[in-house]
């Protein structure tokens, strides 16, 4: 991911919460931060974002039972404890991360991944493996079905 300032990185953050949330609501959040920005500030930042290929688009993506959904968990050792702030933050702003867990003791982040296909799993625990901050990938779990599901309404 290209470098991004923290005002950038935080926009995204609130986008991918709710990726509808209006520029004003965001430039509020923001100030309640300690991060002024107005809300046509927000906007042009968005709008860049969307320029450079940060953000591709706004979507809804649903899984349908006839499409291959693969829900997997990768568990992430970082190299250094200085890093992992760092590599949580880039880590829920990847489309595939639908969760991301820091975990106690020296178990480093676990995280709960959606891909359409198994050959993007690959490329993305490929991509962990890569990483400078990432020390190993220790566990890549594949569900094979969800026995109980829990739907927040």
């Amino acid at each position: 991911m290209k470098n991004l300032d923290e005002k950038d990185k935080r926009i995204l953050e609130m986008l991918i919460e709710d990726s509808r949330r209006p520029y004003k609501d965001i430039a509020e959040l923001l100030a309640e931060e300690g991060i002024p920005l107005s809300e046509s500030t927000v906007r042009k930042r968005i709008v860049k974002l969307q320029e450079d290929g940060v953000i591709e688009k706004f979507t809804i993506k649903v899984c349908r039972e006839e499409e291959r959904c693969i829900y997997a968990f990768i568990t992430l050792i970082p190299k250094n404890q200085s890093e992992l702030k760092e590599l949580i933050r880039e880590t829920q702003l990847l489309p595939q991360c639908e969760e991301v867990y820091f975990l106690a003791g020296e178990c480093g982040i676990l995280i709960k991944v959606n891909v359409p296909e198994i050959t993007e799993l690959d490329a993305l625990i490929e991509n962990f493996r890569g990483r400078s901050d990432v020390k190993s990938v220790e566990r890549v779990c594949v569900v094979l079905k969800i026995l109980r599901e829990i739907i927040n309404k």
